[in-house]
């Protein structure tokens, strides 16, 4: 047995636990009884736990200096498997058990706090775990080492090399960008409804054409699932058993529709990763914002188009004849493209969605540096809401306990989001100057060469290149908020009829 072919066997064994952790957190979101909810939060505490141990043994260690001398130069891809492992060894070593035990039980249990709290709309039932869960994040930075921003630890751990003082001016360029296109679009705001989407819609029609449409798109059935629960997600337990959720409201077509299109671009990726790198630590996606780019693209560029509304739209109103037979193509399209200051993030527009993800990044940041309160969140929610989009939330369900995100601990999460739309309009920019006729394909519902771009240029090479690095290769240039504000420009262009 070869240098590598130990060190696939542990991460193989650290794989192998980390995707049954994921069963049990599926399992949590859409069949677990209520009364579980202690005993869930001991059994994924137990797994993390030992995920770490295993992660962090000199055994670990030594087999990756080992299979560093072993793997021969020219075998490049081998060569970042091993060193992408390293990092998460090097990481993960930094962190003592005891705290990885903590935080994963407190995720458990203040998951369902959150739910709590987000069903009473009282955000001092979710309080005091968000404190705790605070309070582990920044020993978790402390320990991660000295950084410029005690925010760029955890930041890190979701697109790795980007930094607060990177993020910053991109995030300021792009919320001028975004007042500047709302005033621009205020005169003829009127001239644009949503109200089809807003009419009745059977619940299992809405689950069955949308599963219909994601399969036409290319989300395997028979690699994957689809299930029901409060907040949609994608998990990957193998990239032959990758699993999407949704939630549908009769009277809001998009929750469905577009979330399950959202989450099939999760899943698509999750399917696309080269099968080399199954059962190792770079068979994953390279970041979270990758990783949103694939959801975003799928869910906004392609599936928001004028172009695929003229595929979609016939097989939607055979499946709603009743709610549809007064729409046109081109009048569903303006529909879906409506740009409108909301409330929610999930269900928000492409335009103003990324000012719901600023807010809640400068609310991390400051907590991270201590310039703010957990018990002031609320209120200074409230107020950044009104300040940046003009709308305050009438109560906490609809304000600050909306996302899940801060009851697993998922702090430095949100930046990913508004990073997957950049990277999703700098991918967007160079198909397009690779398949010229990709618009047309789109009309004709031919998605496959799309899919096969994604996979050639994104999906295969898993985590054995730094974000920075698939951008650069891919887009011939690294991040930049230009592209994404020139797409939605035109988008928006075109629905409201100006220049």
């Amino acid at each position: 047995m070869t240098a590598y072919d130990q060190l696939f066997a542990i991460m193989s064994r650290t794989a192998d636990i980390a995707s049954a952790a994921a069963v049990l957190g599926w399992d949590q979101e859409t069949y677990m009884p209520d009364g579980a909810v202690a005993a869930r939060a001991e059994q994924l505490a137990t797994l993390s736990t030992l995920i770490h141990q295993f992660m962090t043994s000199d055994e670990t260690k030594r087999a990756v200096e080992r299979a560093k001398s072993d793997v021969a130069t020219d075998d490049v891809r081998k060569q970042r498997i091993v060193s992408t492992f390293e990092r998460d060894v090097i990481r993960s070593s930094k962190l003592p058990d005891d705290l990885v035990h903590e935080a994963a039980h407190t995720a458990a249990l203040a998951q369902d706090a959150w739910k709590r709290a987000r069903m009473s709309s009282d955000f001092r039932i979710f309080q005091p775990l968000l404190e705790k869960t605070v309070e582990l994040k920044l020993r978790q930075a402390e320990y991660l080492g000295p950084a410029e921003h005690p925010y760029d630890n955890l930041l890190d751990e979701y697109e790795p090399g980007l930094t607060v003082g990177e993020l910053t001016p991109v995030f300021e360029r792009l919320r001028k960008g975004t007042v500047d296109l709302l005033n621009d679009i205020q005169p003829t705001a009127h001239e644009v409804n949503d109200d089809v989407l807003h009419r009745f819609y059977a619940p299992d029609r809405q689950l069955a054409v949308a599963t219909d449409i994601i399969s036409k798109l290319g989300f395997s059935l028979e690699t994957g699932r689809v299930d029901l629960s409060a907040h949609p997600f994608c998990t990957s337990f193998a990239s032959t058993d990758v699993r999407l959720t949704t939630r549908i409201r009769e009277h809001d077509l998009r929750s469905c529709l577009f979330g399950l299109i959202h989450e099939a671009g999760h899943g698509m990726y999750e399917q696309g990763i080269g099968a080399d790198l199954a059962r190792t630590s770079s068979g994953q996606g390279a970041s979270m914002g990758i990783h949103e780019s694939q959801s975003l693209f799928w869910e906004n560029i392609i599936a928001r188009s004028e172009e695929f509304w003229q595929w979609a739209f016939p097989r939607l109103r055979d499946a709603f004849p009743d709610a549809l037979s007064d729409q046109t193509p081109r009048e569903f399209y303006r529909s879906i493209n409506r740009i409108v200051r909301s409330l929610n993030r999930v269900e928000s527009d492409e335009v103003t969605y990324n000012l719901h993800i600023i807010l809640r990044f400068e609310i991390e940041r400051d907590l991270l540096a201590g310039t703010l309160k957990v018990a002031d969140i609320p209120a200074v929610w409230n107020e950044k809401m009104s300040t940046s989009l003009g709308v305050v939330p009438p109560n906490d369900a609809e304000g600050c306990l909306q996302d899940v995100h801060w009851s697993f601990g998922g702090i430095g999460y949100f930046p990913s989001y508004t990073l997957g739309k950049l990277y999703a309009a700098m991918q967007w920019q160079a198909l397009s100057a690779e398949m010229p006729d990709v618009r047309e394909r789109i009309a004709n519902g031919d998605f496959q060469p799309i899919r096969e771009w994604m996979r050639t240029n994104i999906h295969d090479v898993g985590r054995t290149e730094l974000p920075s690095e698939i951008i650069q290769r891919v887009c011939g240039r690294p991040l930049t908020e230009i592209d994404f504000l020139d797409y939605v420009r035109a988008k928006a262009g075109r629905v409201y009829g100006f220049a």
